[in-house]
């Protein structure tokens, strides 16, 4: 990359949760952001607004930012058109198949796969904020276009937003999310189907539904294009944490009734719960 990053161009590529919060927490550190996405009404309430400069290719960028569903990255990497020295870099909520794309990219081309560890339960470029990212921690993963120049304009552009970069292995990235991220989204949309179906037989499921029930669903107003996305690039994975998960609500099942048992496991549980709270704080996701 011959620019300086304050001077560079950035083109986004899907001006939605993600793509916008990054292309608001950008402006003014960049030379020029340009953008683009399915819906032109977005690009151009984005121009009006100054969010971007406007419409703009990927052959023109410095640096190109995938923020589409994961699955639809796949599809998107390889029909680029790039300079040589463009930096590549995405924000799928995958790593391993993406991070595969990347590799084949044309030489000269840099790119690192990227995975910010922040999110709303609501996507869309209408509920987008400067802030999304700050304080967030943002997954980095070398791919086979990663050079020592391109690692060091990742982390710039992580800082530039707010964020904390992470450098991690791509297969690792994605077993540890399975559990973290993925596992809680899927278990928030199965509670939620669970839920619609007792609502059929009677109304008023819905009508008692309070906080706990809120809380642990809240995921299930996520996008469906990016849970889509999330699932089916890391299938594999999200499969054994839902595995393992299911041993341990068997384990639950079988000492439901016995109350020194659940006193000793839910004791534990709770412990390492507020733990965890006292070591890394609430992320609350509105």
């Amino acid at each position: 990359m011959e620019a300086s990053f304050s001077a560079c161009t950035v083109h986004v590529i899907g001006l939605g949760l993600m793509g916008g919060s990054l292309a608001m927490a950008l402006r003014g550190q960049v030379g020029r952001i340009a953008a683009e996405d399915i819906a032109p009404d977005v690009i151009a309430d984005a121009a009006a607004h100054g969010i971007i400069d406007g419409p703009g290719t990927s052959q023109e960028a410095d640096i190109v930012v995938l923020a589409t569903p994961a699955h639809a990255i796949l599809d998107l990497a390889p029909r680029l058109a790039l300079r040589p020295g463009t930096l590549v870099i995405d924000l799928g909520s995958t790593k391993t198949r993406i991070c595969q794309v990347l590799d084949g990219l044309p030489p000269g081309v840099l790119a690192v796969g990227g995975h910010p560890m922040c999110g709303l339960a609501e996507n869309g470029y209408a509920h987008a904020i400067p802030t999304l990212y700050r304080g967030a921690r943002f997954v980095l993963c070398e791919t086979q276009r990663t050079t020592a120049e391109a690692r060091l304009v990742a982390e710039t552009l992580v800082r530039a937003v707010g964020a904390q970069p992470l450098w991690m292995d791509r297969a690792r990235q994605d077993r540890l999310t399975a559990l973290t991220s993925h596992l809680p989204h899927l278990l928030s949309f199965a509670l939620m189907r669970l839920a619609m179906d007792g609502a059929a037989e009677d109304p008023a499921l819905l009508e008692l539904a309070a906080g706990g029930f809120d809380g642990a669903t809240r995921l299930a107003r996520t996008d469906a294009a990016m849970i889509v996305g999330m699932f089916s690039t890391n299938a594999d994975q999200l499969r054994r944490a839902a595995a393992e998960l299911r041993a341990h609500l068997d384990r639950l099942d079988a000492i439901l009734a016995d109350v020194g048992a659940l006193e000793d496991e839910l004791g534990a549980i709770v412990a390492a719960r507020r733990a965890y709270t006292a070591g890394y704080g609430e992320r609350l996701i509105t």
